[in-house]
C-alpha cells in the first residue's frame, strides 16, 4: 500500500515505522473473516483493511477527523487478524502508532478525553479497586445491586493453603501479581502459588508491583505506559533473581510483558533489559504443563482470551493441560467467534458493542451446560461473569480446586 506521508511526520520515527507497516499489507482482505467488529457490523471501516486505510489518510492528511476516531476506537486489537494475515502486517503495532497520534492530536471530544482518562486512573489506583472489589465480595448477596454492574464479581473457590513442608524450593519463579486481578480476584494467584508449591516451586512477588503499561499505552499514552513499564522492569531487576522465570496468570499483561522489547527504541537504556524481561516472561500455561495434573472430574468450556490465543500463540494450551488433567471438555463457542468484547477497557469505553460480542461468546459456551466456564484474562473474567448464568472461574482456580479434592 504506497504511502506518502505529510510533512509534518517528516522527522517521526514512529511514523516512519507506520509507513514501512502499512506497505507490507497488500489489501487482500483475509483479515476481515476474522475481525469481531467487522463480523457484527458489516462496515469496511470496522475491518483491520479498512482501518489501515482510515491510518494512512490520517497520515497523509496530517490530522483526525471523526471518522478516524468513531472507526479506530471500535477496534478490539484482539490481533485476530494479524493471525489470518497472510502477509505478516504488524497491525497492532501500526493501531498503538495512530491512537498516540490521536491522543497528541486531542482529536476526541472533551467528553471522551476526560472519561478516558477517569477510566485510567481508577484503573491505576490500586487501594481504591481493592477496596471497591472488597466492598463488592462482601455485597454479593444484594443481587440486584451488584447485578448493576458492568462487570461480574466472579465465584472463589475454596483453595486450600499450599502445603508448607517444602521449606527448600528446586526452582523459584516470580508471579505477577496483575493491576485489576490482585484486586478483583486475588483467589488466581493463590491458586497458582499452591500448585507451584506441590512441585518444589517457590513463587516470589514484587514489592509494591508497577502496572505492566498496557493500560496507558493502548489508550494512545505512550510516555505514562513507558514509564510504567521502566517501573516494573527495574523491579524486576532489582527485587528477583536474574534467572527466575517472570509468570503471569493474566494473558493480557502476560502478552505486553512478552512484548517490552517492541515498545523501546534500540538506542533507549532500558531496551537490553527490556529484551532480557521479555524472554524470561512465561504465562502460566506454559509453566503448569510441565507437570503431571490429576482432578476430580468436572464438565468445563474453556474461552482462550485473544491476548493468549493471538497475542501469544497458546491457542488451545489451556484446553490440552486441562483435558489431560481428567476434565471433560465440552464444544464451547466456535472458533470464528474471536473476541469476547472485553479487550481491556473496551467494554467501558464501547459498551454496546462489547455487550453484544459477550452475548455471542455466552450463547456458544452455555450451549452444552458446562458445570464451569474457564478463562484465562481477568478482563474476560470479569465481563463473561456479568452476562453468564453459569458460573466463570480463572482456569488455575478450577484446576487447583479439583486437584485438591482428588487428592484428599
Amino acid at each position: 500500500m504506497k504511502t506518502t506521508l505529510h510533512p509534518r511526520f517528516r522527522n517521526s520515527s514512529e511514523a516512519a515505522r507506520a509507513e514501512t507497516i502499512m506497505r507490507s499489507c497488500v489489501h487482500c482482505g483475509f483479515c476481515t473473516s476474522g475481525c469481531p467488529t467487522y463480523q457484527l457490523l458489516g462496515d469496511e471501516n470496522d475491518s483491520p483493511r479498512g482501518r489501515i486505510a482510515l491510518i494512512k489518510e490520517m497520515f497523509e492528511v496530517g490530522e483526525v477527523n471523526e471518522a478516524h476516531s468513531t472507526h479506530l476506537d471500535r477496534c478490539l486489537t484482539c490481533r485476530s487478524c494479524e493471525t489470518h494475515c497472510p502477509s505478516g502486517v504488524a497491525y497492532t503495532e501500526l493501531l498503538d502508532i495512530a491512537k498516540g497520534f490521536m491522543t497528541e492530536s486531542r482529536a476526541r471530544s472533551l467528553r471522551s478525553r476526560l472519561w478516558r482518562g477517569l477510566v485510567r486512573r481508577i484503573l491505576s489506583a490500586q487501594d481504591l479497586l481493592t477496596m471497591g472489589f472488597t466492598a463488592l465480595r462482601a455485597l454479593k448477596p444484594l443481587r440486584w445491586l451488584t447485578g448493576l454492574l458492568p462487570f461480574g464479581i466472579p465465584l472463589a473457590p475454596e483453595i486450600k493453603p499450599g502445603a508448607d513442608e517444602l521449606t527448600e524450593p528446586s526452582t523459584t519463579v516470580v508471579v505477577l501479581e496483575g493491576c485489576v486481578q490482585q484486586a478483583a480476584t486475588p483467589s488466581v494467584n493463590e491458586a497458582l502459588r499452591t500448585l507451584l508449591l506441590s512441585q518444589g516451586v517457590a513463587a516470589l512477588s514484587i514489592q509494591g508491583e508497577a502496572c505492566c503499561g498496557a493500560l496507558n499505552y493502548h489508550l494512545g499514552e505512550h510516555d505514562q505506559g513507558r514509564q510504567d513499564m521502566r517501573r516494573l522492569l527495574h523491579q524486576i531487576r532489582d527485587q528477583v533473581p536474574g534467572d527466575a522465570l517472570v509468570v503471569s496468570s493474566a494473558s493480557g499483561c502476560g502478552v505486553t510483558v512478552k512484548d517490552y522489547a517492541k515498545y523501546f527504541s534500540r538506542s533507549d537504556p532500558d531496551y537490553g533489559l527490556a529484551i532480557e524481561i521479555s524472554r524470561r516472561a512465561i504465562d502460566a500455561v506454559e509453566l503448569l504443563r510441565r507437570y503431571t495434573w490429576k482432578v476430580k472430574p468436572l464438565r468445563i468450556a474453556i474461552h482462550n482470551p485473544c491476548t493468549l490465543t493471538h497475542g501469544q500463540g497458546l491457542d488451545g494450551a489451556v484446553g490440552e493441560l486441562l483435558s489431560g488433567a481428567g476434565f471433560e471438555l465440552t464444544i464451547g463457542a466456535p472458533a470464528t467467534l474471536a473476541c469476547c468484547g472485553s479487550a481491556g477497557t473496551y467494554s467501558v469505553l464501547q459498551p454496546t458493542l462489547s455487550k453484544q460480542l459477550r452475548d455471542k461468546m455466552l450463547s456458544g459456551l452455555q450451549r452444552d451446560t458446562p458445570d464451569v466456564i474457564v478463562t484465562a484474562n481477568i478482563g474476560c473474567h470479569l465481563h463473561l461473569a456479568a452476562g453468564s448464568s453459569i458460573p466463570v472461574m480463572h482456569w488455575i482456580e478450577i484446576l487447583c480446586h479439583q486437584w485438591q479434592l482428588q487428592n484428599t
